[in-house]
């Protein structure tokens, strides 16, 4: 017969037992949080976990260097908002162009008379095996606070697949591992920590690795480039709003000559009139891919079967079902594609159209808010 439950005499002996113990917080102690902690306006917070990623030129790159550096110098983000702090870049790629592009910026802005707290590893680090370089990339975060005199703010690791040091980004094992030891960077020094990653070859399914990843990052953010123009998408936001849109150019700029007298260049972020935030007039900027193949059916459907006067819509706006334009999508855009990367792809495309206002959406029925084909 089972001894009756005794839950004094079960603490008794948790007290004895040689263990950490986990802190509680009860229900009395719980309270609204109103401060998000973003230090870059509604993109990312203190000492959350993101990834950056996109195909190879799409300039993700440059477009992380500039938003590190702008942290780094307390300098707005394209109109955002933002809280200097202390930034360590671990430019694992090699350091010629990482020194090329902070070398463009500093010149960029040398009107700037403030600090700028910046620091740069410039090596291989390994963060796949947690008795390999985590432990020296978190005194080496702490030591440059301590030298800059302000907390670091933001790490950023380029790139995820170097960091993994030959690891399989497919595996869940190296995957989780690689995640568990960017939570104790994060854990043992506060600071955001940021991935620049690549896409899989199925653009639809974002970064690529294994969906463990995604699920752990708090922030996800999209580089595409069509033509030329460049996008910055945020595609998830576990504590902010997601669906920002940064349009962007890369400007060439000369840095001087080397050897045999010739240029050496490298590029300058500049963003695009009027895209800071969500809801921008789509003729103003380029979508990502999926985003962009979207829209052009929705608005191909309903120029072909739209109605208005439904009382759910606008007055006067031609709308159609939901459903209709999810199936048009899935048979021209993605023909031949898995059931699941549809259903994926769409559901993605969809939320970041609606979020940003360019596609209305109401008792099942969608609309275009805004949209010019050419996207001149």
């Amino acid at each position: 017969m089972n001894e009756t439950f005794n839950p004094r005499r079960l603490w008794e002996q948790a007290q004895a037992t040689p263990a950490a113990r986990l802190p509680l917080t009860y229900f009395d102690q719980i309270e609204a949080v109103c401060d998000a902690a973003d230090f870059v306006q509604g993109t990312l917070t203190e000492g959350a976990f993101s990834v950056v990623y996109g195909e190879s030129n799409s300039g993700k790159t440059f477009f992380v260097s500039h938003l590190a550096l702008c942290v780094a110098a307390g300098l707005p983000f394209n109109g955002r908002r933002v809280e200097q702090g202390g930034v360590v870049y671990c430019a694992l790629e090699g350091g010629v162009g990482f020194r090329n592009r902070v070398a463009a910026w500093r010149a960029d802005h040398d009107t700037h008379d403030g600090p700028v707290y910046f620091a740069a590893i410039t090596m291989p680090i390994n963060l796949l095996d947690p008795n390999a370089d985590t432990d020296s990339l978190i005194a080496a975060i702490l030591e440059a606070g301590q030298r800059m005199g302000v907390k670091v703010k933001f790490v950023v690791v380029d790139t995820l697949s170097r960091a993994m040091a030959g690891g399989n980004e497919n595996a869940p094992d190296d995957m989780g591992a690689l995640v568990m030891n960017t939570d104790r960077i994060r854990d043992q020094t506060g600071a955001h920590v940021q991935f620049i990653h690549h896409s899989g070859k199925d653009a639809a399914k974002g970064a690529r690795g294994h969906s463990l990843l995604r699920a752990a990052v708090d922030t996800e953010i999209e580089v595409a480039e069509i033509d030329g123009t460049r996008t910055a998408t945020t595609v998830k936001q576990r504590e902010l709003k997601k669906g920002d849109v940064h349009g962007f150019t890369l400007e060439v700029v000369e840095l001087g000559n080397n050897r045999h007298g010739e240029p050496v260049t490298t590029c300058l972020v500049r963003f695009s009139e009027g895209e800071a935030y969500a809801g921008a007039s789509l003729h103003r900027r380029r979508l990502p891919v999926q985003q962009q193949r979207a829209l052009e059916v929705l608005a191909d459907l309903v120029a072909q079967a739209g109605q208005s006067g439904n009382p759910a819509t606008p007055a006067g706006v031609p709308s159609v079902p939901e459903k209709w334009w999810r199936e048009r999508f899935y048979d021209r855009a993605m023909p031949g594609s898995e059931e699941e990367a549809k259903r994926k792809a769409f559901r993605r495309a969809a939320d970041a159209l609606l979020s940003a206002k360019i596609v209305g959406m109401s008792a099942g029925r969608v609309w275009v808010v805004a949209y010019q084909k050419d996207g001149t």
